[in-house]
Protein backbone atom coordinates (compact mmCIF):
# COMPACT_ATOMS: atom_id res chain seq x y z
CA UNK A 1 0.00 0.00 0.00
CA UNK A 2 1.17 2.87 -1.00
CA UNK A 3 1.96 6.07 1.69
CA UNK A 4 -0.37 9.22 1.35
CA UNK A 5 1.84 12.30 1.08
CA UNK A 6 1.58 15.35 3.53
CA UNK A 7 -0.63 18.08 2.41
CA UNK A 8 1.16 21.00 1.15
CA UNK A 9 0.68 24.36 3.14
CA UNK A 10 0.32 27.46 1.07
CA UNK A 11 1.17 30.66 3.50
CA UNK A 12 -0.01 34.17 2.45
CA UNK A 13 3.06 36.61 1.42
CA UNK A 14 4.27 38.78 3.82
CA UNK A 15 5.05 42.03 2.30
CA UNK A 16 2.66 44.26 3.50
CA UNK A 17 1.83 42.73 6.94
CA UNK A 18 4.73 44.99 8.62
CA UNK A 19 2.78 48.25 7.28
CA UNK A 20 -0.64 47.25 8.50
CA UNK A 21 0.44 46.44 12.03
CA UNK A 22 2.19 50.70 12.40
CA UNK A 23 -1.02 51.98 10.89
CA UNK A 24 -3.22 49.99 13.56
CA UNK A 25 -0.81 51.19 16.44
CA UNK A 26 -0.96 54.58 15.34
CA UNK A 27 -4.79 54.35 14.89
CA UNK A 28 -4.73 52.71 18.37
CA UNK A 29 -2.23 55.33 20.19
CA UNK A 30 -4.62 58.24 18.36
CA UNK A 31 -7.66 56.80 20.12
CA UNK A 32 -5.81 56.64 23.70
CA UNK A 33 -4.63 59.97 23.64
CA UNK A 34 -8.10 61.03 22.69
CA UNK A 35 -9.45 59.44 25.60
CA UNK A 36 -6.61 60.31 27.62
CA UNK A 37 -7.40 63.94 26.68
CA UNK A 38 -11.60 63.72 27.60
CA UNK A 39 -10.35 62.32 30.52
CA UNK A 40 -7.67 64.81 32.14
CA UNK A 41 -7.68 67.94 31.55
CA UNK A 42 -5.30 71.10 31.87
CA UNK A 43 -5.11 75.00 32.97
CA UNK A 44 -3.21 77.93 32.35
CA UNK A 45 -3.49 81.04 34.35
CA UNK A 46 -2.03 84.12 32.38
CA UNK A 47 0.76 86.57 34.65
CA UNK A 48 -2.10 88.84 36.06
CA UNK A 49 -4.72 86.39 36.49
CA UNK A 50 -5.29 83.91 39.75
CA UNK A 51 -7.58 80.83 38.61
CA UNK A 52 -9.85 78.55 41.07
CA UNK A 53 -10.21 74.80 40.43
CA UNK A 54 -13.24 73.33 40.95
CA UNK A 55 -14.25 70.00 40.28
CA UNK A 56 -17.09 69.11 38.25
CA UNK A 57 -16.74 65.39 36.94
CA UNK A 58 -19.79 62.53 36.88
CA UNK A 59 -18.11 60.87 40.62
CA UNK A 60 -17.69 64.16 42.31
CA UNK A 61 -19.20 67.04 43.90
CA UNK A 62 -18.70 70.83 42.26
CA UNK A 63 -16.81 71.88 44.94
CA UNK A 64 -13.83 74.18 45.27
CA UNK A 65 -10.33 72.22 45.16
CA UNK A 66 -7.18 74.67 44.84
CA UNK A 67 -5.84 77.96 44.04
CA UNK A 68 -3.87 77.94 40.95
CA UNK A 69 -0.98 80.56 40.99
CA UNK A 70 -0.77 83.03 38.67
CA UNK A 71 1.40 82.02 35.35
CA UNK A 72 0.77 78.54 35.99
CA UNK A 73 1.40 76.47 32.94
CA UNK A 74 -0.41 73.26 31.86
CA UNK A 75 -1.37 72.18 35.52
CA UNK A 76 -3.20 68.96 35.11
CA UNK A 77 -7.08 69.12 36.57
CA UNK A 78 -9.93 66.36 36.65
CA UNK A 79 -12.03 65.68 33.81
CA UNK A 80 -14.74 67.91 33.69
CA UNK A 81 -13.10 70.35 36.18
CA UNK A 82 -13.56 74.34 35.78
CA UNK A 83 -11.23 76.95 36.23
CA UNK A 84 -12.06 80.03 36.92
CA UNK A 85 -9.96 82.84 36.65
CA UNK A 86 -9.92 86.33 37.89
CA UNK A 87 -7.75 89.92 37.62
CA UNK A 88 -5.02 90.40 39.77
CA UNK A 89 -3.34 93.51 38.92
CA UNK A 90 -4.80 97.28 39.48
CA UNK A 91 -7.89 98.27 38.24
CA UNK A 92 -9.92 100.91 38.11
CA UNK A 93 -13.84 102.53 37.83
CA UNK A 94 -14.27 105.71 36.74
CA UNK A 95 -17.60 107.28 36.13
CA UNK A 96 -17.30 110.34 33.31
CA UNK A 97 -14.56 111.68 31.08
CA UNK A 98 -11.83 110.03 29.09
CA UNK A 99 -11.33 106.30 30.04
CA UNK A 100 -14.43 106.05 31.70
CA UNK A 101 -16.06 102.97 32.06
CA UNK A 102 -19.61 104.72 31.59
CA UNK A 103 -20.40 106.93 29.12
CA UNK A 104 -18.03 109.87 28.58
CA UNK A 105 -20.83 112.29 29.78
CA UNK A 106 -21.74 110.66 33.11
CA UNK A 107 -21.41 111.57 36.33
CA UNK A 108 -22.79 111.46 39.66
CA UNK A 109 -25.42 113.87 40.66
CA UNK A 110 -25.55 115.20 44.19
CA UNK A 111 -27.57 118.07 45.94
CA UNK A 112 -25.16 121.15 48.18
CA UNK A 113 -26.76 121.87 51.82
CA UNK A 114 -27.75 124.84 49.85
CA UNK A 115 -29.89 122.89 47.62
CA UNK A 116 -27.65 123.32 44.06
CA UNK A 117 -27.62 120.21 41.93
CA UNK A 118 -23.85 118.88 41.17
CA UNK A 119 -22.24 116.83 39.16
CA UNK A 120 -19.15 114.55 39.95
CA UNK A 121 -17.35 112.81 38.10
CA UNK A 122 -15.31 110.15 40.43
CA UNK A 123 -12.25 107.63 39.75
CA UNK A 124 -11.64 104.19 41.90
CA UNK A 125 -8.54 102.80 41.83
CA UNK A 126 -8.10 98.96 43.44
CA UNK A 127 -7.14 95.50 43.66
CA UNK A 128 -9.20 92.26 43.70
CA UNK A 129 -8.42 90.40 47.41
CA UNK A 130 -6.54 87.43 46.28
CA UNK A 131 -6.50 85.60 49.93
CA UNK A 132 -7.63 82.10 49.85
CA UNK A 133 -11.29 82.28 51.37
CA UNK A 134 -11.98 85.63 50.55
CA UNK A 135 -11.08 85.11 46.96
CA UNK A 136 -13.30 81.91 47.45
CA UNK A 137 -16.26 83.51 48.56
CA UNK A 138 -16.12 86.15 46.13
CA UNK A 139 -16.21 83.89 43.54
CA UNK A 140 -19.51 82.32 44.96
CA UNK A 141 -21.29 85.00 46.23
CA UNK A 142 -20.06 87.75 43.35
CA UNK A 143 -18.32 86.27 40.75
CA UNK A 144 -21.36 83.29 39.88
CA UNK A 145 -23.83 86.07 39.38
CA UNK A 146 -22.54 88.52 38.05
CA UNK A 147 -19.77 86.15 35.55
CA UNK A 148 -17.09 88.42 36.76
CA UNK A 149 -14.84 85.84 35.62
CA UNK A 150 -15.18 87.20 32.43
CA UNK A 151 -14.39 90.54 30.93
CA UNK A 152 -18.49 91.59 30.31
CA UNK A 153 -19.18 89.96 33.63
CA UNK A 154 -16.74 91.79 35.66
CA UNK A 155 -17.78 95.42 34.01
CA UNK A 156 -21.13 94.08 35.27
CA UNK A 157 -20.25 93.45 38.42
CA UNK A 158 -18.37 96.84 38.93
CA UNK A 159 -21.92 98.62 37.42
CA UNK A 160 -24.38 96.43 39.84
CA UNK A 161 -22.06 96.59 43.11
CA UNK A 162 -19.67 100.25 43.25
CA UNK A 163 -21.78 102.39 41.40
CA UNK A 164 -24.56 102.77 43.55
CA UNK A 165 -22.45 102.37 46.60
CA UNK A 166 -20.80 105.78 45.14
CA UNK A 167 -23.94 106.89 44.23
CA UNK A 168 -25.05 106.73 48.37
CA UNK A 169 -21.86 107.92 49.76
CA UNK A 170 -21.71 111.26 47.49
CA UNK A 171 -24.74 111.77 48.35
CA UNK A 172 -24.72 111.51 51.96
CA UNK A 173 -22.16 114.16 52.12
CA UNK A 174 -22.72 116.60 50.09
CA UNK A 175 -25.22 118.03 51.98
CA UNK A 176 -23.05 119.37 54.42
CA UNK A 177 -21.56 121.67 52.02
CA UNK A 178 -22.55 125.10 50.03
CA UNK A 179 -22.15 124.30 46.24
CA UNK A 180 -19.76 127.69 45.93
CA UNK A 181 -17.28 125.72 48.70
CA UNK A 182 -16.91 122.54 46.30
CA UNK A 183 -16.74 124.38 43.12
CA UNK A 184 -13.90 126.58 44.28
CA UNK A 185 -12.59 126.05 47.45
CA UNK A 186 -9.61 123.67 47.41
CA UNK A 187 -9.98 122.74 51.02
CA UNK A 188 -13.21 122.28 51.03
CA UNK A 189 -13.29 119.82 48.40
CA UNK A 190 -10.25 117.82 49.81
CA UNK A 191 -12.85 117.60 52.85
CA UNK A 192 -15.54 116.23 50.78
CA UNK A 193 -13.56 113.96 48.96
CA UNK A 194 -12.23 112.45 52.15
CA UNK A 195 -15.87 112.52 53.89
CA UNK A 196 -17.02 110.41 50.21
CA UNK A 197 -14.44 108.06 50.24
CA UNK A 198 -14.43 107.02 54.04
CA UNK A 199 -18.40 106.58 53.40
CA UNK A 200 -17.89 104.43 50.54
CA UNK A 201 -15.13 102.32 51.68
CA UNK A 202 -18.04 101.75 54.73
CA UNK A 203 -20.98 101.40 52.00
CA UNK A 204 -19.23 98.86 49.68
CA UNK A 205 -18.12 95.69 52.09
CA UNK A 206 -21.77 95.64 53.68
CA UNK A 207 -23.15 95.67 50.08
CA UNK A 208 -21.00 92.67 48.67
CA UNK A 209 -20.61 90.65 51.89
CA UNK A 210 -16.75 91.20 52.69
CA UNK A 211 -13.61 92.76 51.66
CA UNK A 212 -12.82 91.55 48.60
CA UNK A 213 -11.39 94.43 47.20
CA UNK A 214 -7.80 96.00 48.61
CA UNK A 215 -6.02 99.09 48.24
CA UNK A 216 -3.88 99.73 44.67
CA UNK A 217 -0.74 98.79 46.11
CA UNK A 218 -1.77 95.44 47.29
CA UNK A 219 0.24 92.38 46.35
CA UNK A 220 -0.89 89.38 48.08
CA UNK A 221 1.64 89.52 51.27
CA UNK A 222 1.23 92.79 52.41
CA UNK A 223 -1.70 94.32 54.31
CA UNK A 224 -4.70 94.80 52.27
CA UNK A 225 -5.21 98.85 52.50
CA UNK A 226 -7.83 101.11 51.14
CA UNK A 227 -9.21 101.54 47.68
CA UNK A 228 -8.06 105.00 46.47
CA UNK A 229 -10.92 106.93 45.84
CA UNK A 230 -10.49 110.70 44.10
CA UNK A 231 -13.01 113.22 42.41
CA UNK A 232 -13.36 116.21 40.16
CA UNK A 233 -14.26 119.46 40.65
CA UNK A 234 -18.17 119.00 40.85
CA UNK A 235 -20.19 121.32 38.81
CA UNK A 236 -23.50 122.91 38.87
CA UNK A 237 -25.61 121.31 36.61
CA UNK A 238 -27.14 125.11 35.77
CA UNK A 239 -24.23 126.63 34.05
CA UNK A 240 -26.32 129.97 34.66
CA UNK A 241 -25.41 129.73 38.09
CA UNK A 242 -21.42 129.65 37.10
CA UNK A 243 -21.69 132.68 35.25
CA UNK A 244 -23.42 134.74 38.28
CA UNK A 245 -20.30 133.33 40.62
CA UNK A 246 -18.50 134.78 38.26
CA UNK A 247 -19.98 137.91 37.75
CA UNK A 248 -19.92 138.56 41.10
CA UNK A 249 -16.60 137.88 41.60
CA UNK A 250 -15.82 140.26 39.03
CA UNK A 251 -17.58 142.90 41.21
CA UNK A 252 -15.91 142.07 44.06
CA UNK A 253 -12.89 142.03 42.46
CA UNK A 254 -13.38 145.52 40.43
CA UNK A 255 -14.45 146.83 44.23
CA UNK A 256 -11.52 145.98 46.10
CA UNK A 257 -9.64 147.57 43.06
CA UNK A 258 -10.99 150.66 43.72
CA UNK A 259 -11.03 150.43 47.77
CA UNK A 260 -6.70 149.77 47.45
CA UNK A 261 -6.78 153.06 44.98
CA UNK A 262 -8.93 154.61 47.61
CA UNK A 263 -6.39 153.92 50.32
CA UNK A 264 -3.45 154.59 47.71
CA UNK A 265 -4.76 158.66 47.12
CA UNK A 266 -5.92 159.15 50.91
CA UNK A 267 -1.83 158.08 51.48
CA UNK A 268 -0.50 160.47 49.52
CA UNK A 269 -3.04 163.05 50.38
CA UNK A 270 -1.69 163.23 53.40
CA UNK A 271 1.74 163.38 52.61
CA UNK A 272 1.15 166.72 50.58
CA UNK A 273 -0.83 168.09 53.77
CA UNK A 274 2.66 167.08 55.73
CA UNK A 275 5.01 168.51 53.39
CA UNK A 276 2.57 171.96 53.61
CA UNK A 277 2.46 172.09 56.97
CA UNK A 278 6.50 171.87 56.67
CA UNK A 279 7.52 173.56 53.73
CA UNK A 280 4.47 176.18 53.87
CA UNK A 281 2.28 176.55 50.42
CA UNK A 282 4.53 178.20 48.25
CA UNK A 283 7.95 176.38 49.43
CA UNK A 284 5.71 172.93 48.73
CA UNK A 285 5.15 174.13 45.20
CA UNK A 286 8.66 175.14 44.50
CA UNK A 287 9.86 171.90 45.53
CA UNK A 288 7.29 169.87 43.24
CA UNK A 289 8.60 172.18 40.35
CA UNK A 290 11.92 171.51 41.12
CA UNK A 291 11.37 167.52 41.58
CA UNK A 292 9.28 167.75 38.15
CA UNK A 293 11.87 169.27 36.46
CA UNK A 294 10.11 172.32 35.70
CA UNK A 295 13.01 174.43 37.47
CA UNK A 296 16.43 174.03 37.53
CA UNK A 297 19.38 175.02 39.77
CA UNK A 298 22.72 174.81 40.44
CA UNK A 299 24.91 175.21 43.72
CA UNK A 300 27.77 177.97 43.11
CA UNK A 301 30.90 177.08 45.59
CA UNK A 302 31.54 180.56 47.76
CA UNK A 303 33.83 182.91 45.80
CA UNK A 304 33.63 180.85 42.83
CA UNK A 305 33.81 181.84 39.40
CA UNK A 306 31.19 180.12 37.68
CA UNK A 307 30.32 180.92 33.47
CA UNK A 308 26.76 180.50 32.80
CA UNK A 309 25.87 180.55 29.32
CA UNK A 310 23.13 183.19 27.73
CA UNK A 311 20.91 182.13 25.04
CA UNK A 312 21.65 184.39 21.74
CA UNK A 313 18.19 185.12 20.24
CA UNK A 314 19.12 186.32 16.40
CA UNK A 315 16.45 188.71 14.72
CA UNK A 316 14.53 187.49 11.98
CA UNK A 317 14.81 189.54 9.06
CA UNK A 318 11.85 190.35 6.47
CA UNK A 319 11.50 188.47 3.52
CA UNK A 320 12.59 190.44 0.45
CA UNK A 321 9.74 191.85 -2.01
CA UNK A 322 9.40 189.44 -4.45
CA UNK A 323 9.69 190.19 -7.96
CA UNK A 324 5.80 190.58 -8.49
CA UNK A 325 5.82 193.82 -6.24
CA UNK A 326 5.39 197.08 -8.33
CA UNK A 327 8.47 199.12 -8.76
CA UNK A 328 8.70 202.81 -6.63
CA UNK A 329 8.69 205.56 -9.64
CA UNK A 330 11.91 206.96 -9.60
CA UNK A 331 12.29 210.93 -9.25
Amino acid sequence: MAKLGKPAVITPKSSGGGKGKVIGGVIVAVIALIILFSIFNFANTDANRIGLHYGGGVIEDKKFKSVIPPGSTNKLIGPGDTVYTYPIDQRSYIIGGDGADTDAADEVTVVSKDNVRLGVRVQVYFTLNREKDVLKSFHERIGLKTDAYEEDGWNTMLQSYFRPQIDRALAAVATNYGWAELYNNEKMKSQFQTAAAKEFTRLLPAAVGGDYFCGPGYNGSNDCGELSFTIQKPMPLDKGIIDGLEAKQRAELAKATQVQKNQQVNVELQSVKQQVAMLGAQGYLLKTAIESGKIQFMVIPQNGNVSIPVPTTTTQQPNPPSGNQPSQPTR
